[in-house]
This record gives structure tokens, C-alpha cells and sequence, in this order.
């Protein structure tokens, strides 16, 4: 199935962006406040310049089978930042000119990776409310949260059609549309890093 070839073909990547994302300092509960910020703009960022583009390239047919109404993120990523102290206004972001293809092989790759990325959500969020150098901040977590209960439904649908609406001489198509959002995940990450506290914080 395509889900399980496009999970070979970018662990690597993915394992990467784990660690780019202080995944051990969240399940340890030992993330810090500031790297927190740096993981919200990070996905601000990637979802900035990939979500419209990838939901709006989706056939008319795909947009009412993914039920895409329910998969924008960007929103919940505003609410979290604000919440954090941060202008999503003032982010300065990566300029890297980002463009995946619109056929739905293509599309669909790279929605594996920004669907995947919520797959963690409701471990995570379990993590975060217990940081004892989170709590004072009365933090929501809406991005985290984006799906609720409904995570693992969302997920199996994404996977159903995935597997069905690409045609096996379209894998790579997948995998390169894939690998190619990882990358600007990467990108997005190191744009983060320019983003200093007193460049976005402290306005509203």
C-alpha cells in the first residue's frame, strides 16, 4: 500500500524532523518555553506556504472525500501562537519559492507528511500539559488538538484514499512530492531558528 511505502521511503527524513522538533525533550517533559515557539513556527511556516496550496489543487472529488473543510490547521497554529505571545504577522518567513505539483499523485504526498504530523497529537498534548516550564503560560494546544477525537478516523480516511486514487506509475510522484515537503519542513526550521523572541513577541 502507498501509506507503507511512502513510511520506508521517508523515514529517514522523518526521524530527522523528530529531531528538529524536540521530540525526546517532549516525551521527557523537559521542553523549554522558547523551544516550544520554535516548534509552532516551524509548522506556521510549512503550513503557511503549503495548506491552501495543496487543498485547493485537490480534484473537486478528493476536496468531498477528505471532507477537506475539517483539514486546515493553519488557523489552529494562529490560535496557539497568539497565545504564546507571538505576532504571526511579524514571522518573517522562508522565502524558498515551494511549489508542488498539482496533479494528485503529487498532492497527496506531500499531504501524507502534514496529515502524518498530527498522528502524534494526542500523545503529545498529554506531554505538554504536564511540562512544569509550560504551565504557567495556560497554554490550549489547538493545533495539537486539531482533530480531537476524531485523530485516528482522519488518518485511516487519508490512508484509504491514498491508497486507492494513486496509480502504482505514480508512487514516485508521491514519494519525491513527499520527500520534497520534508525538506521545506527542514527549511521552515531553520527559519524559525532567525525568528527571535524579540523580533515576533510582545505585539498584537
Amino acid at each position: 500500500m502507498l501509506h507503507e511505502i511512502l513510511k520506508q521511503a521517508t523515514q529517514k527524513q522523518h526521524d530527522n524532523l523528530e529531531q528538529l522538533m524536540f521530540v525526546n525533550k517532549i516525551m521527557s517533559g523537559t521542553l523549554s518555553v522558547d523551544e516550544y515557539k520554535q516548534i509552532l513556527i516551524t509548522n506556521y511556516i510549512t503550513h503557511a506556504r503549503l495548506e491552501n496550496q495543496l487543498l485547493n489543487s485537490l480534484t473537486d472529488d478528493l476536496k468531498t472525500k477528505l471532507q477537506v473543510n475539517n483539514r486546515y490547521k493553519l488557523s489552529a497554529l494562529e490560535k496557539d501562537l497568539k497565545e504564546s505571545g507571538i505576532d504571526f504577522m511579524e514571522i518573517n518567513q522562508d522565502k524558498t519559492d515551494t511549489v508542488i505539483s498539482k496533479n494528485s499523485a503529487a498532492v497527496l504526498g506531500a499531504m501524507y507528511v502534514l496529515e502524518g504530523a498530527t498522528l502524534g497529537g494526542n500523545v503529545i498534548v498529554k506531554k505538554l500539559k504536564v511540562n512544569q516550564n509550560l504551565q504557567n503560560l495556560h497554554l490550549n494546544f489547538y493545533y495539537y488538538q486539531v482533530y480531537g477525537s476524531e485523530l485516528v478516523t482522519n488518518w485511516k480516511q487519508f490512508c484509504q484514499i491514498l491508497n486507492t486514487k494513486v496509480a502504482a506509475e505514480d508512487y514516485e510522484t508521491s514519494i519525491q512530492s513527499a520527500l520534497k515537503t520534508f525538506d521545506y519542513f527542514v527549511l521552515a526550521h531553520e527559519s524559525s531558528n532567525k525568528n527571535t523572541t524579540a523580533e515576533v513577541t510582545g505585539k498584537s
